[in-house]
């Protein structure tokens, strides 16, 4: 895998962690599972569908809701708040965790018509409410992001040809070189963990695969009384279950380098979801819909865009997907190599999976 994040100093992410009402942040991150549900080669359709709806240039700098001012006739209006107008994750934090019902409403603008496909659409539109993203264009990039991260459909299987790893949905788990990974996973570390003794790889999680050893994110600082911390030693495939409560990983035991200090600890990744330690866990939709829209998207969005200027709002979309894969901020507003593909492949999720209709404006 490829580094993601890299932090130049503290300051120049704190306008988006304000936004988010989050304080903590992610590291170097290198994204797992990114061939996903999807091994195509990426060669949507879409490029030059439509009319471009930003002609001009866009004078955001990485604001979460970049891109709001597209046409909202093209792709299906405004999305609405979740809940008829109340806040579903009003008492959500970074630190506090998130617990949600995430089934969508009634009407949903982010519904595929497949119902495994929509089953968390209630949390995306809660999370994007946080974020401040108003259309519903947004939402469904980011779900298509999702389906070729981890397929959404949450299956249990050892099958890592199913979803690029082990697992489906909310359960993925990257499984080393068919995700993409080499050793010891991304931003993973060979030195031994000093929790278990032994070297244990590191691995990315969830709909969006999100990675703790990259991020600093779903860790606990300390084990709860009676609990215990399951290896993933160097294997590809992890133990998984019920009974399993904290993964540790050598990267996340030594610590993850964030700009609000070192994080290190044990990963929750507790499923019981009458236990308070489920706010916080892994395998949480709930949580993982906040981290990721309210908190990862806002800091990879504007490192994504750093460097570049005079792209229009869809353009800083596309190198801001294409950063959560590669990690490399370019100076144009055009992509190349592996970040082109991934943001092609989730057009072509959209088009030919998903929403079943042309990507309304101009391909990366």
């Amino acid at each position: 895998m490829i580094v993601r994040w890299l932090f130049a100093a503290p300051a120049a992410i704190a306008p988006l962690v304000a936004l988010g009402a989050c304080s903590g942040s992610a590291d170097n991150a290198a994204r797992a599972g990114d061939a996903g549900v999807n091994s195509s080669s990426g060669s949507g359709s879409s490029s030059g569908v439509g009319s471009s709806p930003d002609s001009g240039a866009s004078s955001s700098s990485g604001s979460r809701d970049a891109g709001a001012a597209l046409d909202v006739a093209a792709d299906g209006g405004t999305a609405p708040t979740p809940d008829g107008g109340g806040s579903l994750f009003a008492g959500c934090s970074l630190a506090g965790g998130c617990v949600a019902d995430c089934s969508p409403p009634a009407d949903d603008p982010l519904a595929t018509g497949n119902p495994t496909l929509d089953l968390y659409d209630g949390c995306f539109l809660a999370a994007m409410q946080v974020a401040g993203m108003t259309e519903a264009w947004q939402g469904q990039l980011l779900k298509s992001q999702a389906y070729n991260e981890s397929g959404i459909t949450p299956v249990i299987t050892t099958n890592d040809g199913t979803c690029g790893g082990q697992n489906c949905g909310l359960w993925a788990i990257s499984a080393g070189s068919v995700s993409g990974d080499s050793p010891p996973g991304p931003c993973g570390s060979s030195s031994k963990d000093p929790f278990t003794g032994q070297v244990d790889y590191s691995h990315s999680y969830g709909l969006f695969q999100d990675t703790p050893a990259c991020e600093g994110t779903f860790l606990q600082d300390t084990l709860p009384p009676g609990l215990a911390c399951t290896p993933t030693t160097r294997a590809d495939n992890i133990p998984f279950g019920a009974g399993i409560t904290f993964y540790c990983e050598s990267a996340t035991s030594l610590g993850v380098s964030t700009p609000s200090g070192t994080k290190k600890g044990y990963i929750d990744a507790v499923q019981d979801t009458s236990s308070p330690l489920y706010a916080t866990s892994i395998f949480n939709p709930a949580y993982q819909l906040y981290v990721y829209l309210d908190y990862s998207w806002g800091i990879n969005f504007q490192q994504a865009n750093a460097q570049a200027s005079g792209c229009t709002q869809i353009q800083q979309w596309y190198l801001s997907l294409a950063y959560w894969l590669t990690g490399n901020a370019t100076t144009s507003c055009a992509l190349t190599g592996a970040g082109l593909q991934y943001v092609q492949t989730a057009i072509t999720d959209y088009e030919t999976v998903l929403y079943k209709k042309t990507w309304p404006y101009p391909g990366p």
